[in-house]
C-alpha cells in the first residue's frame, strides 16, 4: 500500500507540477504578448512621427515653392510695368519733341510772314 500510496504521492505531485508549469508557461506568455504589444505600440508611435514629419517636410516644399511662384509673378509683372512705363514716357518724349517741332515750324512760318509784310508792307 505504501507504494500505492507513495505512487498516488508521485502522480499528485507530479500533476501539480505540470499545473504549475502551465499556469507558468500562461503567464509568461502573456507577458511576452505585453512586451510585443508595447513593442508594436513604439512602431506605430515612430510610424505616425516620420509621417508627420514627412506632411509637414511636403508642406514646407509646397508653401517654399508657392512664395517662388508667386515672387516670380511679381517679378515677371515688375518688369511687365517697367517696360510699359518706360515706352509711356518715350512716348511722351517723342510727342513732346515733335510738338516743340511742330511749335518751332509754325514760329519760323510767323517771323517769315512777319518779315515778308514789313518787307513788301510799303510796296502795296
Amino acid at each position: 500500500m505504501t507504494a500505492i500510496g507513495g505512487g498516488l504521492l508521485l502522480v499528485a505531485m507530479l500533476a501539480a507540477g505540470s499545473a504549475l508549469a502551465y499556469v507558468h508557461e500562461s503567464d509568461s506568455d502573456w507577458q511576452d504578448r505585453s512586451e510585443a504589444r508595447e513593442i508594436a505600440r513604439q512602431a506605430r508611435e515612430h510610424a505616425r512621427e516620420i509621417a508627420r514629419e514627412a506632411r509637414d517636410q511636403a508642406r514646407e516644399q509646397s508653401r517654399q515653392a508657392r512664395e517662388m511662384e508667386h515672387e516670380a509673378r511679381d517679378a515677371q509683372r515688375e518688369i511687365a510695368r517697367a517696360g510699359r512705363d518706360s515706352a509711356r514716357e518715350y512716348a511722351h518724349q517723342v510727342r513732346d519733341a515733335i510738338r516743340e517741332q511742330v511749335r518751332a515750324q509754325r514760329e519760323a512760318i510767323r517771323e517769315m510772314k512777319r518779315a515778308m509784310r514789313r518787307d513788301w508792307d510799303p510796296v502795296y
